[in-house]
């Protein structure tokens, strides 16, 4: 009687992959990683002649990676996508290099410094109602709180502006008054003014007032 090919017994312990490797075999993954590092390193302290050429390397291994990885179509959406966000995006980021421009040559350098200068409670409180008041878009805030930086405007009030300026702008508050009622809007506003004004001082605290 002749038996057949010994065949291996099926292995009780499956294997399994370690999270690393799911990721190295993820191209999304990998592709997410590159574009990341563009971000990161081209918005670092790095120096320039440093931060473009890594950058740029980056850009150019996420270029390779999608043309292999990715089908035709997956790029093209992507390329229609991007090509969307510039379209939205920069119109708001050229505004906010013009009001900041505007701002900066209104708005007299020693009276920031004077008011908003120092790591207090006062400045905060005042950084934070400037921001429920003078609600901008958070494209258009970044270079107005850069020029605000560059005036004299201490980094504790400054994190307090940013964080009330989307928050609390005057008009969400309105409109949420509708729908929640005077007091239980007025107890949201105080707790969040509140919290923004902490969360300014204990940065200032930590990055130093000016």
């Amino acid at each position: 009687m002749t038996c057949g090919p010994a065949v291996a017994p099926a292995n009780p312990y499956p294997v399994t992959r370690t999270v690393l490797e799911r990721a190295l075999g993820n191209r999304v993954a990998i592709l997410f990683v590159l574009l990341m590092a563009v971000l990161i390193v081209g918005a670092s302290p790095l120096a320039l002649e440093l931060r473009v050429p890594i950058a740029l390397a980056a850009a150019v291994l996420a270029v390779f990676w999608a043309l292999k990885t990715n089908s035709r179509e997956e790029n093209e959406s992507w390329m229609r996508e991007t090509y969307f966000f510039v379209k939205m995006i920069l119109p708001l980021l050229l505004i906010g290099v013009f009001v900041a421009g505007v701002a900066s040559e209104l708005i007299p350098e020693e009276v920031v410094g004077e008011y908003l200068g120092e790591n207090s409670l006062t400045a905060n409180a005042i950084a934070v109602g400037f921001g429920i008041f003078m609600y901008f878009p958070t494209l258009v805030e970044v270079p107005v709180a850069r020029m605000f930086l560059d005036l004299g405007m201490a980094k504790g009030p400054l994190l307090a502006y940013l964080l009330a300026d989307p928050e609390l702008s005057f008009q969400s508050v309105l409109v949420t008054r509708k729908i929640m009622g005077t007091r239980k809007v007025a107890v949201y506003v105080l707790l969040v003014a509140a919290l923004c004004v902490a969360a300014g001082l204990i940065f200032g605290a930590f990055v130093g007032g000016g």
